[in-house]
């Protein structure tokens, strides 16, 4: 080994050491090195103005991760879809880095990288399983008040959950950009604007007379009040799909529902939306303290463009939704519980099933109604065990809705899912 190599081996190594010994410790090893002759002290004081740790200080580190035993089956089984039981897992490592008032956040995850689900399935006797890019963009705050985002991000709309998962899954992070602004009102109060232009397919349209990209372009106004014991919330979203009918965004279709038919293309293709969308969203919650803390929370939506159904004209426009929840307790810090409940009623053509929840069914989706419970115990503020149950039916079994592939979207579905996690 030359020793020029030599010696950039023994810096490195003496990197390793310094970083995380006291001041007083580091000083001394320093000393004894140099008198050593392994390094000189040029290179020591090189080595000391090294801004590292500065830099380390603006990095904050988070992840998590969750262990899921799954149940799902089939009352009656009328279409003879076949009942499941399986072990999954989900891996989240991400990192905030703050540059004065710039933000980057980029966080990566398991599953299959579907847009609503980080899940991965142990399977393939132990083979690797891949890692995806789940989040990657820019936060600007230059301008009090005034947040903007630009690349793979944090969902930018306010979102009542559970019930906003009608709308939006909470896997959920869209591409894109976004302007978030709140003015406080006083100590308590907030009204808020979030701006979003959501970019399904950066590329040309599977329309054959587009050229244009496919958008979600999304307007939210709403306000937020907080006391002592009571708080609130009410907000108001519309978006619209730009470019988005006859497309199926260039790309496999994940979830049920919504009404598909073939795309205008050349060459030809599959599985693309029958019906615009502008979609409506008002969502408001209450939290108070009754001896417990209690939530309750509403979403309802409705797309106001006329939808087109190939079925007999008794069935009216399928554009309707709704969700409401109330939850008991509130598991989060060391020793609490929750139990909620939640029902909820999505019209095949409420909202882009491609986005909303993905468990609410045997694919997720729309065109289902059914009931949500569950219950959940923090050991720890980090450590949580939770136990939710799915039941639901199809609304209409005579729509031209089939869209997962080869999928079987049977009209009584069950799900089981109990899970064990850990944040750190």
């Amino acid at each position: 080994m030359k020793m020029s190599h030599l010696k950039s081996l023994i810096l490195a190594i003496v990197v390793g050491f310094l970083l995380p010994l006291p001041v007083k410790a580091a000083d001394d090893l320093t000393d004894l090195l140099i008198k050593k002759g392994t390094i000189t002290k040029e290179e020591a004081d090189s080595l000391q103005k090294r801004e590292i740790v500065p830099f380390i200080d603006k990095i904050t580190l988070y992840g998590d991760i969750r262990l899921r035993e799954e149940t799902m089956w089939y009352p009656g089984n009328s279409n003879n879809s076949k009942d499941l039981n399986r072990q999954r897992f989900r891996l989240r490592i991400g990192a905030d880095i703050q540059e004065g008032k710039t933000f980057v956040h980029f966080r990566v995850a398991s599953g299959s990288g579907q847009q609503v689900s980080t899940n991965q399935t142990m399977q393939s006797n132990s083979s690797g399983k891949a890692i995806f890019i789940d989040k990657a963009y820019v936060e600007l705050k230059q301008i009090p008040d005034l947040n903007v985002l630009g690349g793979k991000m944090t969902n930018p709309f306010f979102i009542n959950w559970p019930t906003g998962e009608i709308v939006f899954d909470d896997d959920l992070n869209p591409e894109g950009f976004a302007q978030q602004y709140a003015l406080k009102l006083g100590d308590n109060q907030k009204v808020f604007v979030n701006l979003g232009q959501i970019i399904l397919d950066g590329g040309q349209s599977s329309d054959a007379g587009s050229k244009n990209g496919q958008w979600l372009l999304g307007e939210q106004i709403g306000t937020e009040m907080k006391m002592d014991q009571i708080g609130f919330n009410v907000a108001a979203l519309l978006y619209t799909l730009a470019n988005g009918q006859q497309t199926n965004f260039n790309s496999a279709v994940f979830q049920d529902g919504n009404t598909r038919r073939a795309c205008n293309t050349t060459p030809a293709s599959s599985n693309c939306l029958a019906n615009p969308f502008s979609v409506v969203d008002l969502t408001a919650a209450v939290k108070f303290n009754a001896g417990l803390p209690i939530l309750i929370s509403f979403d309802g939506i409705k797309n106001l463009q006329d939808t087109v159904q190939k079925t007999s004209p008794s069935i009216k426009n399928q554009d309707t939704g709704f969700g409401a929840a109330i939850k008991l307790g509130n598991a989060s810090a060391a020793n609490t519980y929750e139990v909620a409940y939640e029902y909820r009623a999505i019209e095949a053509d409420a909202t882009l099933a491609d986005l909303n929840d993905s468990d609410f069914g045997p694919n997720g989706g729309t065109n289902r109604k059914g009931h949500t419970l569950w219950a959940a115990y923090n050991f720890t503020s980090a450590t949580q065990v939770k136990l939710k149950y799915f039941n639901t039916k199809m609304i209409k079994k005579d729509l031209a809705t089939t869209a997962v592939p080869g999928s079987n979207p049977n009209p009584s579905f069950n799900r089981i899912q109990l899970d064990f996690s850990v944040k750190f």
